[in-house]
């Protein structure tokens, strides 16, 4: 028997890989599904006959920082389960301006509903922050969501998270100032990664806030004035999270409690 301590820890009879410098596949077959222990929400709270049908058709991958996984109009082939990467859903407008309407870590998936219904991508979504993630096909899933109602019940119960954090996110973007949004967004980011220092950079928190990039600088450096960050190129590090907290909007509390149900059930 050989054991795997990847992001999940499971005792396998047979394991076949596949690696490039920047691509790391791993495809399991399990002895006892009851063993296999993932980050992921979605993929911890699969119930054992689901796991016996999806885990033969999960990949564990390693996704690079910036790496586009769709743009608008791509066929969604695959669907992803982030564990320690961090996904960015973004909306792309004509003359190439882009905003962010949500983000996807180990607490869901995406393309969740453009998988479920074999419908194009509608939005650019990339890494946020690179690392690993479980991916399978959308066909199977489709399949095997088909055959269980338990799984379409808990991929729709994702599904309505990950909408209503789209939804928080318009009301944030037009009622809370600039400071606050991006407040909220780097508590999000860190719950995502369990990490205090996060590689994000001024173009993309532009995107993440809504905010000109020629602004951003000052946005940041309010935070950075009050003792909440320090930055530098490329790189952002909580230094008071209580206070970050505090300083945030009511949208992150929400957004979180709405993830932590997902955790619970």
């Amino acid at each position: 028997m050989i054991g795997y301590h990847g992001d999940f820890s499971i005792l396998i009879s047979r394991i076949c890989t596949y690696s490039t410098p920047s691509y790391f596949l791993v495809y399991v077959l399990a002895t006892s599904v009851t063993q296999v222990e993932f980050r992921n929400y979605l993929l911890k709270a699969l119930s054992a006959v689901d796991r016996q049908a999806i885990l033969p058709h999960l990949a564990e991958i390693s996704l690079e920082r910036t790496q586009v996984l769709f743009e608008p109009g791509d066929v969604v082939e695959q669907v992803f389960f982030p564990s320690n990467a961090v996904l960015s859903i973004v909306t792309v407008m004509n003359d190439g301006h882009a905003v962010e309407s949500s983000t996807v870590g180990h607490e869901s998936a995406t393309p969740l509903l453009w998988g479920l219904s074999d419908v194009p991508s509608k939005s650019r979504v990339f890494a946020q922050i690179g690392g690993a993630a479980m991916c399978m096909p959308a066909a199977v899933l489709r399949e095997k969501a088909a055959e269980s109602p338990a799984l379409t019940a808990m991929l729709y119960r994702h599904a309505a998270s990950l909408a209503f954090q789209a939804e928080q996110g318009v009301a944030c973007n037009i009622l809370h100032e600039a400071p606050a949004r991006l407040a909220r967004w780097l508590l999000m980011t860190q719950d995502r990664t369990g990490n205090r220092s996060l590689p994000l950079t001024q173009e993309y928190m532009s995107v993440m806030t809504g905010v000109q990039r020629t602004t951003i600088s000052a946005v940041a450096n309010q935070l950075r004035s009050a003792g909440l960050i320090r930055f530098s190129r490329g790189n952002v590090e909580v230094q008071d999270r209580p206070a970050l907290e505090a300083f945030a909007c009511e949208c992150y509390k929400a957004i979180r409690s709405e993830f932590d149900g997902l955790q619970r059930r």
